[in-house]
């Protein structure tokens, strides 16, 4: 019999890259980036059952032998001690108030400058760079709940480029998840793991057309299914596997569903923020600060009760962070992710808004609303299409007539997918 696909606990369908950027960037807010994100049995169940258009779908077949695609080298993670700030021997850079920022460690062909978190004071990040070039040649960033000695993510740059060659997440020291970027077959390739080591998940993402084709591993490392997925991740093509060889393919196409919820694309009235372009270092002009060794720290600009902070790399070469404030009170903060998408935070009374992403064409990628005190307390959310042209999914908790919804919709603006749970959850905050 073919293995049927089961869409709950760990084996619910993995998401990935910039298709998941609700679920992914809500973790990031906790925690250092991981570029891999298991959603819940009820989202995968959602996601797998949205149809999609096969378009080419009848060109999609899956490779007889996936041993190209199984990544090999995985990096070391770096193990620390705890004390690094008293062990290390280099140059202690400070900020420009006096706290450790970093010690750089100078060896005989490559530096690593260790930056330190500046409220625990432990290692947060470690960069090598070559010494005759001074690009990097990996990072590796601490600080996630089971990493906060080792590393969580390691990064291994092309040689002599700053392009990322090879993306590895940690779990206690353990592999979990690795990404590829193999240039020069156009194709990104990903590895996903179980916590005991086992292969669970091998991907290979066509950057020419975007679509990614998701084999799933039995115990013994047989492909169980092959599903082909489009940029948006919707399934447009899938084969069931049996003694090792397809046995039975699905092609997925939609109709409409009847919308009689009264929310369409049209009227969603969450609307993502302006884009904002980041400036040069050298265009800014205002009070500057400066670390130990020099470099630009920040440039801080006021204009009666607005104030803006410009907060620059280690290097003191980009703007790598934008801060505003009005009567002090911070209004707006704008960064870009290691994913290339741009993010603007919103704050209403000092109290973290609504979140907008945009991609690396100024696209909207996803709106995330928070409410109450908690930055993981989500009131609504949109997701669009990964090159910004339509929304493709609303989500709303606590709906006064629908209680949590879920809606997606196709580029037309039809509702393809929808789900309600009708449980209300109100929170009080305690008093003394």
């Amino acid at each position: 019999m073919i293995s049927k696909i089961n869409l709950t606990g760990a084996n619910a369908v993995r998401f990935q890259g910039n298709t998941n950027l609700l679920e992914k960037f809500k973790e990031n807010l906790k925690t250092q980036d991981n570029p891999q994100v298991t959603l819940n049995g009820s989202e995968a169940l959602a996601n797998y059952n949205k149809p999609a258009v096969k378009t080419g779908s009848e060109n999609l077949k899956p490779a007889e032998n996936i041993d190209c695609m199984i990544i090999k080298n995985i990096p070391e993670p770096v193990v620390l001690k705890g004390d690094e700030a008293q062990t290390l021997t280099g140059e202690k850079i400070l900020d420009s108030n006096g706290k450790l920022e970093a010690i750089s460690v100078k060896g005989e062909k490559t530096s690593k400058d260790y930056i330190f978190d500046k409220e625990s004071g432990k290692v947060e990040s470690i960069t090598e760079r070559d010494n005759e070039t001074g690009l990097p040649v990996r990072q590796d960033y601490f600080g996630s709940k089971y990493n906060t000695k080792t590393s969580a993510t390691v990064l291994e740059f092309k040689a002599g480029t700053d392009k990322i060659a090879k993306e590895t997440s940690f779990n206690e020291g353990k592999p979990i998840h690795i990404t590829e970027y193999r240039d020069n077959e156009e194709k990104v390739i990903d590895n996903s793991l179980s916590n005991s080591g086992k292969l669970q998940w091998v991907e290979a993402t066509d950057k020419k057309t975007n679509i990614t084709a998701s084999y799933r591993l039995d115990e013994k490392g047989g492909i169980e299914y092959v599903t082909f997925r489009d940029e948006n991740f919707n399934p447009v093509k899938e084969y069931g596997y049996e003694n090792g060889k397809p046995a039975e393919v699905t092609n997925y196409t939609y109709k409409p569903l009847k919308n009689s919820y009264g929310i369409t694309t049209e009227n969603i009235a969450l609307k993502p923020a302006e884009p904002v372009k980041i400036p040069e270092v050298s265009s800014l002009d205002g009070e500057k600060r400066f670390r130990s060794n020099n470099t630009l720290e920040s440039v801080i600009t006021k204009n009666g009760s607005k104030k803006t902070e410009y907060l620059i790399d280690f290097d003191g070469k980009k703007v790598k962070e934008i801060k505003e404030y009005e009567n002090d009170v911070q209004t707006k903060n704008i960064y870009t992710n290691d994913s290339g998408l741009l993010v603007i935070k919103d704050f209403k009374d000092g109290k973290l808004h609504k979140i907008t992403f945009l991609n690396k064409s100024q696209k909207p990628a996803s709106i995330m609303e928070y409410t109450g005190y908690k930055e993981n307390n989500l009131k609504r959310t949109v997701d669009y299409a990964a090159d910004g042209s339509y929304i493709r999914r609303y989500s709303e908790e606590n709906h006064p007539e629908y209680g949590n919804i879920t809606m997606e919709f196709d580029k037309d603006g039809n509702l393809i997918n929808a789900r309600t749970e009708n449980r209300q959850a109100v929170t009080e905050e305690l008093k003394d």
